[in-house]
């Protein structure tokens, strides 16, 4: 009996020394349960606030990237390059060639294709050696990773490292990847990855290193790149010149990564190996001859598409530009005003029958003489008078006196001689064209009148402000008139009297990953000014 009620009085004792420990326990885990509940609705709540700030772009299938634009002459030839701060050429998936897109997953991200933007694998493995470093490290960032730190962290914070920026580019590539295939993925990668010597994308890097596109890589070229994305600045100099060795080592690896992956065979990675690593040299420098007539095509760029279009770039500018006749003009007014004391010289090349322009030349430094100066055009404005006045049925037959003029015009006094004080005498007006007669033309003028000389001369192509003061008859303009405007208006009287206002660019292409659609083509419009 003792036994029992000791043994009775033992285990009651145990169950009320049980009760506080299972309290305890219960409320741990009740703890440990509110804790993880609290952390999921956090969590599930930055992540909503991440995707509400991005959702759009995310929906993008590829981003919106500045890239260069190309300017091409009449036969389709390459004469300039407008880059952008990134300097890059987007293309498509198929425009990335056979062998990238693998060497990069096999060097970047292994598991590529079996997760969902992120690795929880590698994600654990860098979360366990930030624990013990007491430190957030880079590490264990898949490709979609990269390419979301790329696009929306600014380029001063990569490199400070946070736990709110890894969870960041965590949550924003999760719902990239569910949004996007792994090709699109890849794709939008490598167009904005920077691969070293000023290089964005693996188009723009392709020309750099290797003088082709990236969709004609072979295996050895394609490891070369797909190994500079490691360190792309410690493979190259500041003036673009390639360590050689320690880039063969790396691509070596790169080839060892994608033979280990199944990627390629041995008899392929040997072979890669043993290719010699040869670089294109640098491109040659951009025509001086060109640089007026791309300054034209800039203007009229932005005056077509707007002063964002070639911040925007990706355009393939086709021009009229005739490379002979530009180098012509160039090379006539370098052998005719040769002597630094020398006037300096604008041409520009109209064609009649369209309004093309062919050549412009003329610069002195940063000022574009062809377009912007403003000079007096003398008495090469003279056919502009004759013109009115045969609009006006005043036969080139007609007579006048050819004789020094004094009279008074709105209160200012007018003297008109012609050159060396010539007197004429009576002549006709076809004569005293052939002469240059400016006390004709005067005459000739106030008969037309002076706003009917005017409005000629704004029909035929002048846009610069023109008086009617009577000495504009003989190309005495207050504002003086450019290069361009004077070509315009003998363009039209070549043209037979039909004004086609003078282009520079025939059509204007947009580049996007690989798809070009055309966003202005110019149309020859002709309206006749001149009835005679």
């Amino acid at each position: 009996m003792n036994n029992f009620f000791e043994t009775s009085k033992k285990k009651s004792k145990g169950r009320r020394l049980g009760r506080p420990l299972r309290r305890g326990l219960r409320a741990l885990f009740n703890l440990a349960l509110i804790l993880g509940v609290s952390t999921a609705v956090i969590i599930a709540c930055l992540y909503l606030f991440v995707l509400r700030e991005y959702e759009d772009d995310l929906d993008r299938t590829y981003p919106a990237l500045a890239e260069n634009s190309y300017v091409y002459d009449v036969d389709g030839n390459t004469i300039g390059e407008i880059p952008v701060p990134e300097s890059r050429e987007t293309v498509g998936f198929e425009g990335l060639g056979e062998h990238l897109p693998e060497a990069v997953v096999a060097v970047e991200d292994r598991r590529f294709y079996g997760h969902f933007g992120v690795d929880f694998e590698g994600l654990a493995r860098a979360a366990w050696t930030d624990l013990r470093s007491w430190e957030v490290q880079e590490g264990g960032s898949t490709i979609t990773e990269q390419l979301m730190k790329n696009l929306y962290v600014p380029e001063d914070e990569r490199l400070d490292i946070t736990f709110r920026r890894r969870f960041v580019q965590s949550a924003l590539a999760f719902t990239y990847e569910q949004k996007h295939t792994k090709n699109e993925v890849l794709t939008a990668y490598l167009n904005t990855v920077y691969l070293g010597d000023g290089a964005y994308g693996a188009e723009e890097a392709a020309q750099r290193y290797f003088g082709k596109s990236a969709r004609d890589l072979d295996l050895s070229e394609a490891a070369t790149l797909a190994g500079l994305l490691h360190a792309p600045s410690a493979y190259t100099t500041l003036e673009g010149e390639v360590y050689v060795e320690p880039v063969r080592e790396r691509r070596d690896r790169v080839l060892m990564l994608m033979q280990e992956q199944g990627m390629i065979s041995a008899q392929e990675r040997e072979e890669a190996e043993a290719a010699p690593l040869e670089f294109a040299p640098d491109p040659p420098p951009e025509d001086p001859a060109y640089t007026p007539f791309l300054e034209k095509v800039g203007r009229e760029v932005e005056e077509k598409l707007g002063p964002r279009a070639l911040q925007v770039g990706g355009l393939r500018i086709h021009t009229t530009m005739d490379p002979d006749f530009q180098h012509a003009a160039v090379e006539t007014s370098d052998e005719v005003l040769f002597e630094s004391t020398d006037p300096s010289a604008a041409v520009v090349t109209i064609e009649p029958q369209s309004g093309a322009i062919r050549a412009l030349a003329g610069q002195e430094g940063d000022f574009n003489l062809a377009l912007d100066a403003r000079r007096q055009p003398g008495s090469s404005f003279k056919p502009i008078v004759l013109a009115a006045a045969l609009e006006q049925d005043i036969s080139p037959e007609s007579t006048y006196i050819s004789q020094d003029l004094a009279f008074d015009f709105e209160d200012e006094h007018y003297e008109i001689h012609n050159y060396d004080y010539i007197e004429r005498g009576e002549i006709s007006v076809s004569d005293a064209m052939a002469e240059s007669d400016n006390t004709v033309f005067v005459q000739l003028a106030d008969d037309v009148g002076l706003d009917n000389v005017v409005e000629t001369a704004e029909d035929l192509g002048i846009t610069t402000p023109v008086d009617p003061y009577p000495s504009t008859a003989i190309g005495g303009l207050g504002s003086g008139v450019s290069p361009l405007d004077m070509a315009s208006a003998y363009s039209t009287f070549a043209g037979g009297g039909i004004h086609r206002e003078p282009y520079s660019i025939e059509s204007i292409d947009r580049n996007s990953y690989g798809e070009v659609e055309t966003v202005y083509d110019h149309q020859i419009v002709g309206r006749r000014v001149l009835t005679g």
